[in-house]
């Protein structure tokens, strides 16, 4: 059954739709597939809406959905148990409405072509990092954030997002030219093999 959307409701749709797409993008990344990556999304837009009412229209909406959805994404990567919430009726009814919402929006064409283009190998890449590592990466990498908004978002001082971000750019260039030196050597040992096979 349909309800109707309630003021409440509207207002947040309106503050959250333009950050869907870069918030589905963020959590892909680092789930590594798309259900995980919806169900982060889902659990960043409901724990969202949850505090809507202590948001301070004006603020960073941005900053605060991704901080947000870095936890969300980093627990549900953890497989952490969470208790639920004990929620009245009427709360309930619109966190299904927020649900069903956000799941019709990640259903998105230019949502899943963007997922379709992400080069298997870098994924594995960045998913291999530790999320100290990862998140700084993403944030500067996916979201194009400042020194600054990154070290505002994760809690740490700027020298640090940056050494991060020198490690974490390390750590993925040796994987992705290790995994292309790889490729290299089957594909050698298969032209070895074939001209085995011709000369046999």
């Amino acid at each position: 059954m349909i309800y109707p959307l309630t003021s409440r409701q509207k207002r947040f749709e309106k503050l959250v739709s333009p950050f869907v797409g870069p918030l589905f993008k963020l959590a892909y990344f680092r789930m590594g597939n798309t259900q995980d990556a919806e169900d982060a999304v889902q659990d960043t837009l409901l724990k969202a809406y949850r505090s809507f009412g202590t948001f301070e229209t004006g603020t960073n909406a941005k900053a605060w959905l991704t901080k947000i959805l870095l936890n969300a994404s980093n627990d549900l990567f953890s497989k952490k148990t969470r208790q639920l919430d004990t929620i009245s009726l009427d709360e309930g009814l619109e966190e299904i409405q927020m649900q069903q919402s956000a799941s019709a929006s990640l259903q998105n064409p230019e949502l899943i072509a963007q997922q379709n283009e992400i080069d298997p190998a870098l994924l594995a890449a960045l998913r291999s990092l530790p999320s100290t590592l990862l998140f700084p990466l993403l944030l500067r990498e996916i979201e194009e954030l400042s020194y600054q908004e990154i070290s505002t978002l994760i809690s740490v001082p700027i020298g640090t997002v940056m050494s991060r971000l020198y490690r974490a750019r390390q750590l993925v260039r040796a994987r992705l030219e290790g995994t292309t030196e790889n490729k290299m050597h089957t594909k050698n040992k298969d032209k070895s093999d074939l001209r085995e096979d011709a000369g046999s």
